[in-house]
């Protein structure tokens, strides 16, 4: 799959023939057995993999669609869950693949019970129901049902179910020395989400039939925004997922619980399912899903699937998958040659220029690896300096690799940077600069100018707007990039002028987050008495264009 980690069914090409809906669903690893793990007959046809707790690149993700798209008049669905690297990532993908022409709906999963407040943020996460809405697709389309029943069907799935989680302690990434955050050795974390952020509430442990009845009630709490409404004599499916580090015997304790805690609240238990499903990782903890069904869901709940980590629910009554890297270049519109035809040229010294602020820019950078992945922490995933780091490695070595001469036209240098980003960096942060990039690259094509460059800017940071639903204020990089680009645009002042007020006004806009109560990305969902540091994302915007502003100001 040209470098990307995808387990795809070897059938596919029979179920295309069959005119079957072909189900894909993906996002970051870290989080095994999901999502390779329900690939099979009854399930997922194929799922996409990123690195860990990052989303998969949107070109391997196009790629995949395309092999289960290509061919098949029933379409493909996609399942995504509900964080902004995993829709900006995805949606890409199925916007391409629709302007081919192809027959291609995408549902967003998101159940998270534990955001109380109704103000504008990322919204619900998408976390362990998810799979539910994968069991429901694959069994659906087995069934030989048309996509827009499925994407009717796995919609109403995903407003009919809640999920709320609980840790005892953080969970480590590889390589790492240090957890994403601490407890005190008799503290539990409420409402975390599934990488390895803090949740929305600390307290102190529990037993265990107090600590399912807190859930319960944080998750049918009628006074928050999120709560799932649950009425006596409601059916559901419930399950008992393990986070990473929890025993078999923690999970059967808990699954006691809340079998018990329904029956006292005339909630009937119609399948319980318990065991590893949607993992964080190694951490320990637990998160509980509840679902409400009739006769129709629980008849596709109960479908047989081959998909070896779906486990058999308890029941409340009176084919191994190949990974296929058969997906190839020519399936894939690559419209790179038209685009070195028509697009303006520089003189070399000038592609010279451009060559060393991108060079400088990245350097700078990697050389802030460190401090950006500890700004990270507490708020976020603590990897923002490696995730940048490994996108501005690629860039270098792509720019290093081409002959002066190439880089002359800037529109095909920044489309190039924009794959370059989109397949190396991964995660939100490759999503976004490939957007940036991407789109800025669109108004260099036919002129390369002050006034186009700032348009070009402008449109770089257009795009991020849009599809990470985030503006200024919202503590993310934009905080840094539109005073940036605000200050690019003063009239009455000369260029030199302008290249320093830009980085100036970035600096300040980058500081300013540190104040700022967080409205998008993963830190919004982390209390607001943590969000006291600088936006990593902000904090690399004004490094990069600070050093990017340098190289330019020495021949200004």
């Amino acid at each position: 799959m040209c470098g990307g980690r995808v387990v795809i069914r070897k059938d596919v090409d029979a179920i295309k023939q069959k005119s079957q809906v072909t189900i894909i669903s993906g996002g970051g690893s870290g989080h095994e057995p999901a999502w390779a793990g329900y690939v099979g007959p009854g399930l997922l046809t194929a799922a996409v993999c990123g690195n860990i707790f990052a989303s998969p690149p949107s070109q391997i993700i196009y790629e995949t669609i395309l092999r289960c798209a290509s061919g098949n008049p029933a379409g493909t669905l996609v399942v995504v869950k509900n964080y902004t690297g995993d829709r900006v990532n995805f949606g890409l993908a199925i916007e391409r693949a629709k302007a081919l022409g192809l027959k291609c709906e995408m549902v967003v999963a998101a159940e998270d019970c534990a955001l109380t407040s109704a103000d504008r943020s990322a919204g619900r996460r998408g976390l362990c129901g998810s799979m539910l809405i994968d069991k429901v697709a694959g069994a659906m389309s087995e069934d030989g049902k048309c996509l827009e029943d499925i994407v009717s069907t796995c919609r109403q799935v995903n407003i009919s179910m809640g999920t709320i989680g609980v840790s005892l302690g953080p969970c480590c990434l590889p390589g790492s020395s240090q957890p994403l955050f601490t407890l005190g050795s008799e503290e539990v974390e409420l409402g975390l989400g599934i990488h390895g952020e803090a949740g929305v509430k600390r307290t102190k442990a529990m037993p265990a039939a107090q600590l399912i009845r807190e859930l319960y009630d944080h998750m049918t709490n009628p006074n928050s925004a999120s709560h799932l409404p649950l009425d006596k004599g409601e059916k559901v499916a419930v399950v008992i997922n393990n986070l990473g580090g929890t025993s078999y015997l923690e999970l059967n304790i808990v699954a006691k619980e809340i079998l018990s805690l329904c029956e006292t609240k005339n909630i009937l238990v119609c399948r319980a399912y318990c065991g590893t499903f949607v993992t964080s990782l190694d951490m320990p903890g637990i998160s509980l899903t509840i679902l409400k069904v009739d006769d129709t869901l629980l008849k596709y709940l109960d479908f047989p699937t081959q998909a070896p980590a779906w486990n058999a629910p308890w029941r409340n009554d009176t084919s191994p998958t190949d990974v296929t890297d058969s997906m190839c270049s020519d399936e894939i519109v690559n419209n790179t040659d038209s685009l070195q035809t028509l697009a303006f040229s520089v003189p070399l010294e000038h592609a010279q220029v451009i060559k060393s602020a991108v060079l400088s820019a990245c350097q700078s950078l990697v050389e802030a690896k460190s401090r950006l992945n500890e700004l990270d922490e507490g708020c976020g995933d603590g990897d923002t300096g490696t995730t940048l780091t490994q996108g501005c490695l690629a860039i270098t070595e792509y720019i290093n690799s081409e002959e002066l001469s190439h880089l002359q036209k800037p529109a095909v240098f920044f489309s190039k940077i924009s794959s370059v980003i989109e397949l190396n960096m991964g995660g939100t942060s490759g999503a976004l600069y490939g957007l940036f990039f991407s789109a800025a690259a669109a108004e260099l094509v036919s002129d390369v100018s002050a006034d186009s460059v700032v348009r070009a800017f402008g449109s770089g940071v257009a795009a991020i707007r849009k599809y990470g639903r985030s503006e200024a204020g919202d503590r993310t990089m934009l905080d840094a990039l539109i005073p940036a680009l605000e200050a690019l645009k003063q009239p009455n002042k000369s260029l030199a002028e302008l290249l320093a007020d830009c980085t100036q006004a970035a600096r300040r806009g980058a500081d300013s987050t540190a104040n700022m109560k967080a409205k998008a990305g993963r830190a919004s969902y982390t209390p607001v008495e943590r969000q006291t540091r600088v936006d990593p994302g902000a904090e690399a915007v004004a490094n990069w264009l600070k050093a990017a502003v340098d190289c330019l100001l020495a021949v200004v």
